[in-house]
This record gives structure tokens, C-alpha cells and sequence, in this order.
């Protein structure tokens, strides 16, 4: 079974963040988090990166999203 951190960081770089360098300024700055941080969720895969409930509740809200519908669209 993947880590559910895995999980997440994959979920939120393959759907939220995208490819470029832009979109992870872009992306802090609309989510209200440290660009430090999006680099870190978006290396996961290099790097593993334990997101903290904290910064994913800031991610969902800045999406008008709860947790509770953030894991259920990662189905988990």
C-alpha cells in the first residue's frame, strides 16, 4: 500500500501544482504557503516530504475544499 503522504504529495503536484516553475510560485502565493514548501510536495518522489495538516487545511481552503472532501478525492 502507498504511503499516504505519497499520496497526497502526488495527488496535490499532479492536479494542483503542474509542470513548470511558475505555476509553483503561483501556487504559493494563491494557497498561502511558502514556495519552500510547494517544492517540497512537488520532489516528493526524490525527497519524502511529510506534509503536516496544517499547510494541507491552508491548500484546501484556499480550493474552498474541507479535509474531509480533500481524502475523499484521493479515495482515501
Amino acid at each position: 500500500m502507498q504511503d499516504l503522504y505519497d499520496v497526497i504529495c502526488s495527488f496535490i503536484t499532479r492536479e494542483w501544482i503542474g509542470p513548470s516553475e511558475e505555476s509553483m510560485r503561483s501556487f504559493a502565493t494563491n494557497h498561502d504557503i511558502d514556495e519552500k514548501t510547494v517544492r517540497r510536495i512537488k520532489n516528493w518522489k526524490t525527497a519524502p516530504y511529510k506534509i503536516t495538516l496544517y499547510t494541507l487545511e491552508k491548500i484546501c481552503t484556499a480550493r474552498d475544499l474541507t479535509l474531509e472532501d480533500f481524502f475523499r478525492e484521493i479515495k482515501r
